[in-house]
């Protein structure tokens, strides 16, 4: 205990030590008032003087100086796409972090009382009335004009379902496969032979068995069937559609990719399971079942039932229709009520300085709208893609950080696989 105790003394000397050096070189405003010490060598206690934060104008985070808080803006590069609470207009980098703001272990009391009150299960908006709630359209509810719009970039959904391979079934290959269309439709739903020895058929979650594999059609029939309904030149493609590249939706559509054996764009896949707003507040991703649950409202993947990939890929198209719809309503009205009464007067003795903070939005509003400088590519955004000059632009992990366009790798490959580009089956 004597030893700790020591370790902890000589370390709260060097903290004061390297306090001491950050005024000497003015990085810091303080002043020396005496001269003291635990251990009876000389130090110096400082007392800092008080300065004003600098709160962030979207999240209400504090920060030090006008520099930290300009570092974290464009760090965060807050935006109309961030999920907004209606109530206090505080941005958050997901549903589940602006969830648990208003229901959560430890919710903000006006704001949990205000959601109670008047709000949206699904998307948590809130509104003033009973009758505002009743007229609310919510994005994740089904509606008749749910279909893609005919500006919009045409979408398919893909869904595989896997069986183990190798020694002790370790490796993962094909046994089924379906495409739906953006309303739903089913373009493509078939059992697959996967063309080698399958060691473990996983048939509680697959539904998979010795006979319906062995009757199904190759693994390369049904990939060329899957690229000719990407390169929207197969039968079953729209005729509008024809000869247009589609967007891929998916939940962790990359596996479902590897296992066909199919290079797409990753500026042309739109994947569930890593779309900012959908994630965890831990920033990792949620099960399917628990995205249907929370936002659709519907039970999936149920224990004992085997999976069924027509029901996964429209789960995932419904997801993604969803949040193309988004309006950002809330964020911009958010954004007139802050800027209204830009600048703020701020006595002398308030501890925070709000100006800062509301000179950045203002910044960014007049720029581009908040609609365009973000950390993510919002899926509303695809919207009208059509009627623009070319595809969706790639999310921002697909573009180097310097703005210019990279090189695409070869898991990046604007088409099919060399392995994928035969003709469909009869």
């Amino acid at each position: 205990r004597g030893r700790g105790r020591a370790r902890r003394g000589r370390a709260r000397e060097r903290a004061r030590e390297r306090r001491i050096e950050q005024i000497r070189m003015g990085d810091a405003d303080a002043t020396v008032a005496e001269v003291s010490s635990h251990f009876g060598a000389c130090g110096l206690k400082v007392a800092t003087k008080r300065t004003q934060k600098k709160p962030c104008a979207c999240c209400h985070k504090f920060f030090a100086d006008s520099t930290a808080l300009e570092a974290h803006w464009k760090l965060v590069q807050h935006s109309a796409h961030d999920a907004v609470c209606n109530a206090c207009g505080r941005h958050f980098p997901s549903y589940d972090t602006l969830r648990q703001h208003l229901v959560g272990n430890l919710p903000k009391a006006s704001c949990a009382e205000a959601y109670k009150r008047a709000g949206c299960e699904r998307c948590y908006e809130i509104f003033q009335d009973d009758e505002a709630t009743a007229s609310h359209a919510c994005i994740f509810r089904e509606t008749e004009d749910a279909d893609d719009d005919v500006d919009d970039w045409p979408c398919v959904a893909l869904d595989c379902e896997f069986v183990g391979v190798g020694e002790a079934g370790e490796k993962h290959a094909c046994a089924r496969v379906c495409v739906v269309g953006s309303s739903g439709e089913i373009l493509l739903h078939t059992w697959v032979n996967p063309g080698e020895e399958v060691t473990d058929y996983r048939e509680e979650l697959t539904g998979a068995t010795p006979e319906k594999l062995a009757d199904a059609p190759s693994l390369e029939r049904v990939r060329a069937i899957v690229v000719q309904i990407l390169l929207g030149k197969a039968v079953q493609t729209r005729r509008e559609h024809v000869g247009v590249k589609h967007l891929l939706i998916g939940h962790s559509v990359e596996h479902d990719l590897e296992v066909l054996d199919i290079k797409w764009k990753k500026g042309m896949r739109r994947d569930t399971a890593q779309f900012p707003l959908y994630l965890r507040h831990t920033h990792l991703p949620f099960k399917l079942r628990a995205l249907a649950e929370q936002f659709l409202g519907e039970k999936i993947q149920e224990e004992g039932e085997a999976h069924d990939p027509c029901v996964d890929a429209r789960i995932s198209m419904r997801l993604y229709q969803a949040a193309k719809r988004r309006d950002h309503g809330v964020a911009k009205r958010w954004f007139d009520i802050t800027l209204k009464d830009h600048p703020v007067v701020v006595p002398d003795d308030a501890t925070s300085d709000p100006n800062a903070g509301i000179e950045l939005l203002r910044r960014t509003v007049d720029h581009d709208g908040a609609a365009h400088t973000t950390r993510f590519y919002c899926w509303c955004q695809d919207r009208g893609a059509r009627s623009r000059a070319g595809p969706p632009s790639p999310p921002p992990a697909d573009r180097r950080r310097d703005g210019k366009s990279a090189k695409p790798s070869s898991d990046t490959a604007a088409t099919p696989s060399s392995s994928s580009s035969a003709s469909p089956g009869p």
